[in-house]
């Protein structure tokens, strides 16, 4: 019956003020039909009235500057600890951003290492295979280069000449 939503809406107000008489009606409508909860709102009303003859507490003089200093105060830490999380983040990036850089370093200037290394690797070998060429001709025979190439060209196959025409 505590799960009904009339009954805990009908507790619920009786907790914070005195019902109306629509309400009241409500309640002993509801009640005439779950005789059962009878004895539950009765503890409940008799609770809510030893409440309400409790004498009200005394506040301090000075009550509303204290609540308002605690409102201060938890502002401040909710500002500090965002301001701290906003820094050990820029620390956290700022620590890998630094091991990215120098492992970003180290892979560029050892490339650059290999790469010259390998340059002069290439360099050194074609030395050694000009080096390793005989000495050029001498120039009594790039004098007549022209002739000796008109003279080595194969002559005309004349059976082939004869064929095509």
């Amino acid at each position: 019956m505590a799960t009904d939503p009339l009954f805990n809406q009908l507790r619920e107000q009786s907790w914070r003020r005195e019902l109306t008489a629509g309400e009241d009606a409500a309640l002993r409508d509801w009640l005439a039909k779950h005789p059962e909860a009878q004895a539950d709102w009765e503890n409940e009303a008799a609770l809510n009235e030893a409440i309400r003859r409790l004498p009200e507490a005394p506040l301090s003089s000075n009550f509303t500057s204290r609540v308002l200093q605690a409102v201060q105060r938890e502002q401040a830490a909710e500002s500090r600890r965002n301001r701290r999380g906003r820094v050990v983040w820029w620390r956290r990036l700022g620590w890998r951003l630094g091991l990215a850089c120098v492992i970003g370093a180290t892979v560029f200037f050892s490339y650059e290492q290999f790469y010259a290394a390998h340059l002069r690797a290439q360099v050194k070998q074609s030395i050694v295979a000009v080096s390793a060429v005989s000495s050029l001709p001498s120039a009594e025979i790039l004098e007549n280069f022209e002739a000796i190439r008109l003279s080595g060209t194969p002559a005309a196959d004349e059976k082939l000449l004869t064929l095509l025409q």
